[in-house]
């Protein structure tokens, strides 16, 4: 299935920091909330500065929240907490891929399953 990607521009290809992260989107919500300069995003302006849908956004908050890697200003600010172990590891991890952020990925190019075009064979029959 094709990512939707709403009335935001979809990435140009998959590069490796994108692929290693579970996609474009949150990759970069998790870089700008691991960005020390920052004092933390709302999450309007995570969706708006960075083009990221909403349900991303707090999908991916969700799940940093239910690991415990979030600090959560009195002004809503949220960033990631780099004194948890998970916390440091992601920055590690995104400070690891940072050189190969225009490196695309060497991969097949996606096509449709055969399992669900015999699925709609069978539901026509």
């Amino acid at each position: 299935m094709t990512p939707f990607y709403g009335a935001n521009d979809p990435p140009v290809g998959d590069v490796v920091p994108d692929w290693l992260l579970g996609g474009n989107r949150k990759r970069r919500v998790l870089a700008a909330l691991a960005d020390e300069r920052e004092a933390g995003w709302r999450v309007p302006d995570l969706i708006d500065d960075l083009r990221c849908g909403r349900s991303t956004v707090y999908e991916i908050l969700r799940a940093l929240r239910t690991l415990n890697v979030l600090e959560e200003a009195a002004d809503k600010r949220l960033r990631l907490d780099h004194e948890t172990d998970l916390g440091e590891a992601i920055v590690r991890l995104l400070d690891a891929l940072a050189p190969f952020t225009d490196q695309p990925v060497d991969r097949p190019p996606r096509t449709r399953s055969r399992r669900k075009s015999a699925g709609r064979s069978r539901r026509s029959a």
